[in-house]
């Protein structure tokens, strides 16, 4: 599947699982999937300089009755966790977190950044999934919707390089 239609799978599938404010930070990895949330109308889209005004924006938009999940990458996960243990954990706010998932198996590109990124969020006690098909974008966001807002937790969906429609980077 090309990024243009693995974007269109995540995207559908945060609006079926009933997520209506997306904040978001440039990211080139995130490229397609970032276009498609600005231009759709559907959703709340809010551009971000930093990580961690999403979380206040979820924060803020959950109190006034929006499902929010904020769309990173786990460099960004590493800039924002102040703002996730002090307002999400604290206040047991439900954000759903779609984490580029760079340093993946196979990235050799980010390597230390991906070896972080599970351990990261094991120790703030976030369930997490890894997403590897964009065919697998609806249910595993349905299901990542519902365990948060059950939880009154953030739950964490990483989005690898071929969720999003890339091939991973294997150089040999």
């Amino acid at each position: 599947m090309d990024p243009i239609s693995a974007g269109k799978e995540i995207l559908a599938g945060l609006k079926r699982a009933g997520v209506n404010l997306i904040p978001t930070l440039p990211d080139i990895n995130l490229f397609e999937l970032l276009s498609l949330v600005e231009q759709d109308r559907e959703v709340v889209h809010v551009p971000l300089c930093r990580e961690e005004e999403g979380i206040g924006i979820c924060a803020g938009g959950y109190l006034v009755g929006k499902k929010g999940a904020l769309i990173m990458q786990n460099g960004g996960l590493y800039n924002s966790t102040n703002g996730i243990v002090s307002t999400l954990l604290q206040y047991q706010i439900p954000v759903l977190l779609l984490i580029y998932y760079a340093g993946d198996i196979g990235d050799r590109n980010f390597s230390s950044t991906g070896a972080m990124t599970e351990p990261v969020l094991k120790g703030l006690g976030i369930r997490y999934y890894i997403l590897r098909s964009p065919d697998d974008a609806g249910e595993c966001l349905q299901r990542g919707q519902i365990h948060t807002e059950d939880s009154r937790l953030p739950v964490a969906v990483l989005l690898t390089r071929e969720a999003l429609g890339h091939r991973p980077p294997v150089r040999m």
